[in-house]
C-alpha cells in the first residue's frame, strides 16, 4: 500500500451500514480488506449519528491524517448537537428567518397563528399524554427549523414536549413521534374546524435530527461531487426526504431524485449532467 493513502478514517453517517460505505469509498478498499469499529450507533433520541472507524487491515486504528481540519470529503468531526428547547411559552410563528450559510424557502412575511387555536392544540397533546400516563410540559415555541414556511404552506402550530425519560414517545427514528402528530392533528382540526398543522416535537428532537440530515446530506454531496457516482440513502419518510431535496436543491455539482413506494422511498444524490 501507497505510505502516502490513508489507512483509517472515521465517519459520521444516518447510518452504521452508510458510515460504512462512506469510509470504504475514501479509502478505496473492500470491506473484507479492513476492520471496522463502530463508535457509536445512530438511536431515535440521541444527539450525534452513527460513527464508525474503517481502517486497513494491518495497520493501527488511530485518527485519520487531517481530521479536523475542514478538508476532504470524508473526514469529519461530529456535528454539534441541535439547540435543545427550553421550557417558556412562545408564540407559534409561520414564518422563520432563513439560515445565512445554506439556501431556504423563500421567507414569507405571513401572519402568527390564533393564539386560541395555539391553546386548543396544547391541551389536545396534554389530553393524550394524561391517558398515556406521561407527566411532561406542553409549550408552544416558535418555528425551530432551519426550512422556513411559505405561502403554500397552511397556517402552522409548533408544539414541543419537554420532561423526562420521553425517548418512548419518539420511537425508533421517530416512528411513534410521527403517530402522536398525525392523532393530534386529526383533534386538533376537528376542534379548530378549519385546516391547520401541528407539528410536534419531543425535547427538540426534530432539530437535531434536521441538522443530522442536512449534515448527511452536504456529506454525500461532496462525495458524490468528488467521484461523480451517485449514491442512494435510506428510505426516509417525506419530512425528513425534503430536508435532504432542499439542502441540496441549489447544489452547483449534485441533484436529487426520490424513487420508490411507501416506506421503502428513498432519495438518490446524482452528479448534476
Amino acid at each position: 500500500m501507497d505510505s502516502n493513502r490513508m489507512t483509517s478514517v472515521e465517519i459520521q453517517a444516518y447510518s452504521i451500514e452508510e458510515a460504512i460505505r462512506l469510509a470504504l469509498e475514501q479509502l478505496g478498499l473492500s470491506r473484507d480488506a479492513v476492520d471496522i469499529e463502530v463508535l457509536s450507533d445512530a438511536g431515535p433520541d440521541e444527539d450525534a449519528e452513527a460513527l464508525v472507524r474503517v481502517t486497513a487491515k494491518g495497520k493501527a486504528s488511530q485518527p485519520t491524517p487531517g481530521a479536523g481540519s475542514g478538508s476532504g470529503g470524508g473526514n469529519q468531526q461530529r456535528r454539534a448537537p441541535g439547540p435543545r428547547r427550553v421550557p417558556g411559552d412562545r408564540p407559534s410563528s409561520r414564518a422563520a428567518a432563513p439560515r445565512p450559510d445554506r439556501p431556504s424557502e423563500r421567507v414569507i412575511d405571513l401572519d402568527r397563528v390564533d393564539h386560541e387555536d395555539e391553546v386548543v392544540a396544547k391541551g389536545i397533546v396534554r389530553e393524550l399524554l394524561t391517558q398515556m400516563g406521561i407527566e411532561a410540559d406542553v409549550v408552544a415555541i416558535d418555528n425551530p427549523s432551519s426550512m422556513a414556511l411559505t405561502s403554500e404552506d397552511p397556517p402552522t402550530i409548533f408544539i414541543d414536549i419537554l420532561g423526562r425519560d420521553l425517548g418512548m414517545l419518539i420511537g425508533r427514528r421517530g416512528d411513534n413521534l410521527s403517530q402522536l402528530q398525525y392523532m393530534v392533528n386529526l383533534l386538533c382540526n376537528k376542534r379548530i374546524g378549519e385546516w391547520t398543522r401541528v407539528v410536534v416535537d419531543v425535547e427538540g428532537y426534530r432539530v437535531r435530527r434536521e441538522e443530522s440530515l442536512i449534515g448527511l446530506a452536504e456529506r454525500v454531496a461532496r462525495q458524490v461531487s468528488r467521484t461523480r457516482r451517485p449514491m442512494a440513502l435510506e428510505p426516509m419518510p417525506p419530512n425528513e426526504r425534503r430536508i435532504v431535496h432542499i439542502t441540496l436543491r441549489e447544489h452547483p455539482d449534485v441533484q436529487t431524485e426520490s424513487t420508490g413506494e411507501g416506506m421503502n422511498r428513498r432519495i438518490t444524490v446524482m452528479p448534476r449532467a
